[in-house]
């Protein structure tokens, strides 16, 4: 978790998409802080965000590339059953205490088999709100999906889970899909920053969770198979 921590800092992230964006676009200095309210960094950051401007509320820049859906799914073993990783991963409201990037979690609209949640992203003081509708059956699924639209165009994450090892009681294997393309072009090149930091550990911090609550797994970590990675 210390490298995820490291990773939201501010100026480091929102420089580096910037320097690419200017890379993709062909701007120079002059259009891109006609477009953007930035302050200077330093000599080594060209431009950089100011922390008080929302990440997510920026205009498009003219010439950036179009938005590229995203798409990653893997499973693997787990040393916990079904029934412990099914309360984790659907119990939403939790997600602040231990989901990187999740600021605030909260549930409404609660129906058997499904309720809605809205959601805050991002590293302060950069952040954007959206609302997932999330479809449950226990201990099997955890089937989340943005209905908002206001940010992202298409955002789904899947969680299945199935009987493991037959003779070690405490085992499942968990089928975890995520799949999202960003509304605009910016937040595209967000996604690409994020993608192989937020997504590929999302798995790894319900992991840390599961141990917290649980215990020790009943069988030594498992490295996943990937089953679909369109980055």
């Amino acid at each position: 978790m210390a490298t995820l921590r490291n990773l939201t800092r501010p100026g480091t992230i929102i420089c580096r998409v910037f320097r690419q964006i200017k890379r993709e676009s062909n701007l120079d200095r002059t259009a891109v802080l006609a477009c953007y309210p930035t302050i200077p960094c330093s000599s080594h950051d060209d431009i950089c965000l100011t922390q008080q401007r929302c990440l997510f509320q920026l205009p498009k820049l003219p010439g950036t590339s179009t938005n590229k859906r995203k798409d990653y799914s893997e499973r693997r073993l787990l040393g916990y059953s079904m029934e412990q990783m099914y309360e984790i991963v659907a119990d939403v409201e939790k997600y602040t205490e231990f989901v990187p990037w999740c600021t605030q979690s909260t549930v409404f609209n609660s129906k058997p088999g499904s309720f809605k949640c809205k959601m805050e992203v991002g590293f302060p003081p950069l952040s954007e709100r959206y609302t997932s509708c999330v479809t449950v059956a226990k201990p099997n699924l955890v089937k989340s999906e943005c209905t908002d639209g206001r940010l992202f165009n298409h955002l789904l994450t899947t969680w299945q889970f199935s009987p493991g090892v037959a003779d070690i009681p405490n085992t499942c294997v968990l089928d975890f899909s995520v799949s999202f393309e960003f509304r605009h072009a910016l937040h595209s090149q967000l996604s690409s920053v994020f993608f192989d930091t937020v997504v590929k550990e999302m798995v790894n911090s319900f992991l840390i969770r599961a141990k917290q609550k649980y215990g020790a797994p009943s069988i030594r970590a498992q490295k996943p198979k990937i089953l679909l990675y369109n980055s």
